[in-house]
């Protein structure tokens, strides 16, 4: 009677050592702990550095800012040529401790995704030359300016306008087609010309601004 006892004892204890030995290890997923946090996916999240470009003092003040209305281009036809006379008008605001610590201001005209890009264009610069499909960018050579002192918000600036005309001209097979694409060109209600502006002081060109403006047509 004992040995059988003995003989069920022992039967009961290996069928039971055989079941641990078929349990499955838990799946985790492939993560693992690190620096002994305890947190799944590698401890504390981290909040990103900042990466957006700081601007100073110095640049900030020396950053110009447009006032632009409409500019206004005059249509009219000479002979088989399309004649377009655009009056620039473009206000540069400049912070008035900026501005006394600029030696050059800069202006520069894009026309290249403008509807006037397949002109060509004359311009009168310094002493009264007339350029042929160039501008100079730097007022200090513009005589077709004006500079006072103003405020805005309660700060004190600088008003720069410049104003100037450019005379773009196109010829066409016959005087027809030159009037046809003056029609054309008054009925445009959605060309813009691209305008950038950037100052010069003791051997630094600062931060460029650019900005855009609506062309409108008439004759």
């Amino acid at each position: 009677m004992k040995l059988i006892f003995i003989l069920a004892l022992a039967s009961m204890i290996i069928s039971g050592c055989g079941k641990n030995g078929d349990l499955t290890p838990q799946n985790n997923g492939g993560n693992t702990s690190t620096g002994g946090s305890g947190v799944k996916g590698g401890g504390s999240s981290q909040t990103p550095p900042d990466t957006t470009p700081k601007i100073s003092h110095d640049d900030s003040i020396h950053m110009a800012a447009f006032s632009l209305k409409p500019q206004v281009v005059k249509t009219s036809i000479s002979g088989t040529k399309l004649v377009l006379l655009y009056n620039e008008n473009v206000d540069l605001l400049f912070n008035q401790e900026g501005y006394q610590k600029t030696s050059a201001v800069h202006l520069k005209e894009d026309f290249s995704k403008s509807d006037l890009a397949g002109f060509d264009y004359t311009t009168v610069a310094e002493g009264g030359n007339t350029t042929f499909d160039w501008v100079d960018d730097n007022l200090n050579n513009v005589t077709l300016k004006t500079i006072i002192d103003t405020i805005v918000n309660n700060r004190a600036m600088v008003k720069i306008n410049v104003h100037r005309s450019f005379k773009f001209v196109k010829d066409y097979f016959s005087a027809q087609a030159a009037q046809n694409e003056q029609t054309m060109f008054i009925k445009k209600t959605d060309d813009t010309i691209a305008f950038s502006s950037y100052c010069y002081y003791n051997q630094k060109n600062y931060l460029p601004v650019s900005h855009s403006a609506s062309l409108v047509y008439s004759k």
